[in-house]
């Protein structure tokens, strides 16, 4: 026997026509403990909060009333943000530029983004991060090492982000030489 249909027959009044965008009811409330749903599965930026909210409201006054509220409170920081991605990114061996463009994207400013890198990630920590990927990605590359598979490790931590003078001055240590049209 199918199952009975528990669902109401469309209507055709016009107050129950919902057009193809419905402007959005959410109370600042509503929007309030979504924001606290959202952050309690995993933090995240200023810009990717403001994003998620207005996705569910077109009240800007709305989303900045909860935003400020969320950053009073604690819940929201920017600077807190940027310190938990780097210590999530510690072991992968990536450099300066890619954090910094990975950062970006995620809506955080340039400025602030610099100034945490500049506390959190030291040159000698990029140094050591290269020295890892170097050695992660050399160990898979089978010997003898010519130009061609010395160009291909020179691009794959291009990739990873970290610097060009860097990069050229571990393979230099390494190899004893870099042929420098890669």
């Amino acid at each position: 026997m199918p199952p009975k249909r528990r669902w109401k027959n469309p209507s055709t009044s016009s107050k129950d026509c919902i057009s193809d965008f419905p402007p959005s009811r959410d109370s600042e409330e509503d929007l309030y403990s979504f924001a606290l749903k959202l952050l309690a599965r995993r933090p995240f930026s200023v810009h990717e909060i403001r994003t998620r909210l207005s996705e569910r409201s077109s009240s800007p006054s709305t989303i900045s009333a909860v935003i400020e509220k969320l950053e009073s409170k604690g819940y929201l920081n920017d600077r807190q943000y940027i310190e938990l991605f780097l210590r999530s990114r510690e072991r992968k061996a990536e450099g300066y530029s890619r954090l910094t463009r990975e950062l970006r994207l995620r809506g955080l400013q340039t400025d602030l983004i610099r100034e945490v890198l500049k506390d959190l990630y030291p040159v000698e920590q990029e140094r050591r991060a290269l020295t890892q990927a170097f050695e992660k990605k050399a160990r898979t590359i089978l010997p003898p090492m010519d130009e061609k598979k010395i160009s291909r490790l020179y691009n794959h931590l291009l990739r990873k982000g970290f610097r060009d003078e860097e990069i050229r001055r571990e393979i230099r240590a390494r190899f004893g030489r870099l042929n420098d049209s890669s």
